[in-house]
C-alpha cells in the first residue's frame, strides 16, 4: 500500500495554528523548524512534519527523534518500523508518501520556464516530447509532469542528483507512464495527482501497490 498525503500550509501564517501544531511534532522537527530563517520556510517544514506524523499514525509505526537514521545515500527511514518515507514541497505545497517499500515524491508549482533547461538537462525523448504538445501552455504543463515524475524517481533511489537526468527517460502515453532506465531491474511505478490547482504532483514507487491519497486540512 502506498499512501499520499497533501496540505497546503497557508494558514500556518498565522502565529498560534502555528505555534499548536509546532507543539505537536517531534523535538528534532522543533529544532529544525525553528533554525530557519523565513516564515515560509518554517512553515513548510513544519508541514512536512506534521504530515509525517500523520502517515507513520496511519501506518502503525511508532518512533522517536532517535528511531529516524540515514541510509548511505542519505536518505531517511524509520529504524525500528518497516515503512519508507519521503517528503516534498513547493510554494505553499507539502506531501509525504510512505510505502513498505522504497518511495519517492515530488511537487512542483507550475511557472514559466525556459525550453533551454529541459533542452540541456532532459533525455533527448522527454524534449520531443514536450515540443510535440501544440500549445505553450501545454508544452509547460508537460514540462512540469516530466520534472516531477523524475524527480520522484531521483529520490526513490535516493542518489538525487548524482544520477544526471538525461540519464533515464520518462515515456507518457495514453494508458500509464512507464521509464527506461539501466540503473536496476526494479519494477517502477509512477502515479500522479490531479487537483486542479497550480502544482504537479508525482509518486514513484516499486511493484503493483495500491495507492491511496489524503488531502489535510492543517
Amino acid at each position: 500500500m502506498v499512501k499520499i498525503y497533501i496540505a497546503d500550509v497557508s494558514k500556518l501564517n498565522d502565529e498560534k495554528t502555528f505555534s499548536d501544531l509546532l507543539s505537536t511534532v517531534s523535538k528534532a522537527r522543533q529544532e529544525k523548524v525553528n533554525k530557519l530563517r523565513f516564515q515560509k520556510d518554517k512553515s513548510l517544514s513544519l508541514g512536512a512534519g506534521v504530515l509525517l506524523n500523520l502517515a507513520l499514525k496511519d501506518m502503525g509505526c511508532k518512533f522517536s527523534d532517535n528511531d529516524i537514521v540515514f541510509s548511505q545515500n542519505g536518505k531517511p527511514y524509520i529504524e525500528n518500523c518497516k515503512v519508507k518515507f519521503n517528503l516534498s514541497h513547493s510554494g505553499t505545497k507539502v506531501m509525504c508518501a510512505v510505502s513498505e517499500d522504497d518511495i519517492g515524491c515530488d511537487v512542483e508549482k507550475v511557472k514559466d520556464i525556459d525550453d533551454k533547461i529541459a533542452k540541456r538537462f532532459f533525455h533527448n525523448e522527454e524534449y520531443d516530447y514536450i515540443l510535440s504538445q501544440k500549445s505553450e501552455e501545454k508544452q509547460k504543463d508537460a514540462f512540469f509532469r516530466l520534472w516531477t515524475l523524475k524527480e520522484s524517481f531521483l529520490k526513490i533511489t535516493g542518489l538525487g542528483m548524482k544520477l544526471p537526468l538525461s540519464d533515464f527517460s520518462i515515456i507518457i502515453n495514453d494508458k500509464d507512464i512507464s521509464i527506461r532506465q539501466n540503473l536496476d531491474k526494479n519494477d517502477y511505478r509512477f502515479f500522479e495527482i490531479d487537483l486542479s490547482d497550480e502544482y504537479k504532483y508525482s509518486v514513484c514507487f516499486i511493484g503493483n501497490n495500491e495507492v491511496e491519497t489524503k488531502i489535510v486540512e492543517l
